[in-house]
């Protein structure tokens, strides 16, 4: 009977020890799970590291200072001070309440169907004030002797660096576009294509490639220099000599695998400078409510090094040129699952990556847009030295152009027409993601202009 007292006593003994370890067992895979974290978190820092020695030693930029650096090397610095001093007057000729009423440079418009020497109520106040501005405009088409790009003194400040020369630029283009209106307007073909040349010059002047917002703007000064081009082929009688002159202003495609991926370099550099600045910068720049985390949990080592392999995807995705590259950063951005942010290390990426279908499509949108013109002004050089229209755009060949040159990216060869009084040419809408990309078989209708959707109609008298 002694026996049984000893079993007594080691019962509770047994559930206690049991019970401490039920206690302890969700600890001791909690600390498992920690570990592994913390090995994963480490791993990642020593290849985000690693990434930032191997960029460096490459020559990219990798940090604000690093980043001016490389600015330096890939623009001149022989027309910084004039370009300083027309961006400073432009400046001062775009604020001025004058300019608000006019078109183009403030909110005014054109009247309909305005053609050279038609009625044009506003005509007297806008002459007067280009006459005022001609020392200016002489400028900027004096600026055009310096190589491009040029710089400009830029306080990198990751993504909060300020491009007010950027802003002002929009300005330059504005106000020779309107020189070059004008001048149409008065038949001086001579002042127009000195405005056109002064045009090209300027947008190629601010063409830095250092991030895709710079680069979205150079996109829309391109747009408007070939507008004016194209807007010109309806009424303008251009000597062959100055078509021929046109024609070079918009013969060379730009390199897009080259700029896609400067561009996307210096967007990693400013990613670079964020996440190796001060705190306080960090939640600056990240705290801004939309994604519910805080700065510091948002950058950890793990979400970086996706971050920068992201970068690294978008970059790639430019190396194969333009044709296409719409449908790969669709393709990319599905691939990627950038609409589900629950992922702790995917917070950085959905915040930080650019739009990148957006941008390709105004890739796409701007080489689509200079084909355009260069058919156009090709068409109006053919009728001139034959005396007749082209049959068809494969007779463009006469006068120099290519199939690359009449061919609208994968959408075949652009729409074709001649009219009783002309010809016209087309695209599809670039613009509008609704719009198929196919060549409609005729031109679009006087509803798609009312609807500001005749970018991509070209009528040549």
């Amino acid at each position: 009977m002694n026996d049984s007292i000893p079993n007594q006593e080691q019962r509770p003994r047994h559930r206690r020890r049991w019970l401490l370890v039920l206690l302890l067992l969700p600890v001791a895979l909690g600390a498992i799970v920690v570990a592994v974290l913390a090995i994963g978190e480490y791993r990642s820092s020593r290849a985000v590291a690693a990434d930032v020695v191997r960029l460096r030693d490459a020559g990219e930029p990798v940090d604000n200072e690093s980043m001016a650096r490389w600015f330096m090397a890939n623009t001149s610095q022989e027309g910084t001070a004039a370009w300083r001093e027309i961006l400073v007057a432009v400046e001062q000729v775009s604020s001025s309440q004058t300019v608000s009423s006019f078109p183009i440079m403030g909110t005014g418009k054109f009247p309909d169907d305005l053609v050279p020497g038609g009625d044009w109520p506003d005509e007297p106040q806008i002459a007067e004030f280009l006459r005022e501005v001609q020392p200016l405009i002489a400028q900027i088409e004096q600026a055009a002797q310096y190589p491009t790009p040029v710089w400009q003194p830029i306080a990198f400040d990751s993504f909060s660096t300020l491009l007010p020369e950027i802003q002002t630029s929009r300005s330059v283009i504005r106000l020779l576009s309107l020189e070059v209106r004008h001048a149409l307007y008065h038949r001086d073909t001579e002042r127009a294509m000195r405005g056109l040349a002064a045009m090209q010059a300027a947008t190629e002047a601010f063409d830095w490639d250092f991030c895709m917002v710079v680069e979205l703007v150079g996109i829309a000064l391109r747009n408007i220099h070939r507008d004016a081009i194209r807007q010109s082929l309806k009424d303008t009688a251009w000597e062959p000599e100055q078509l021929d002159q046109l024609l070079a202003q918009v013969a060379q495609p730009r390199d897009v695998a080259t700029h896609w991926r400067h561009n996307v370099t210096g967007e990693r550099a400013m990613a670079l400078a964020l996440f190796q600045g001060t705190r306080e910068r960090q939640r600056a720049m990240l705290d801004d409510g939309q994604t519910g985390f805080p700065s510091l949990l948002m950058l950890i080592p793990s979400g970086i090094k996706r971050y920068l392999e992201r970068l690294a995807a978008m970059q790639r995705l430019g190396d194969a040129g333009v044709l296409g590259l719409a449908a790969r950063a669709e393709a990319s951005e599905n691939d990627l699952g950038l609409a589900d942010k629950r992922r702790l290390d995917d917070i950085l990426t959905a915040l930080l990556l650019p739009a990148v279908h957006g941008i390709a499509r105004a890739y796409e949108r701007d080489e689509l847009d200079r084909r355009l013109a260069r058919t156009a002004l090709g068409i109006k050089r053919y009728q001139l030295a034959e005396g007749r229209w082209p049959e068809k755009l494969s007779d463009l060949t006469a006068v120099g152009l290519e199939a690359r040159d009449w061919t609208a990216l994968q959408a075949g060869p652009f729409g074709y027409l001649i009219e009783a009084d002309g010809a016209v040419v087309w695209a599809y809408d670039a613009n509008d993601p609704d719009s198929p990309s196919r060549i409609r078989s005729e031109p679009p209708t006087a509803e798609d202009v009312a609807s500001n959707l005749d970018w991509h109609v070209t009528r040549i008298r």
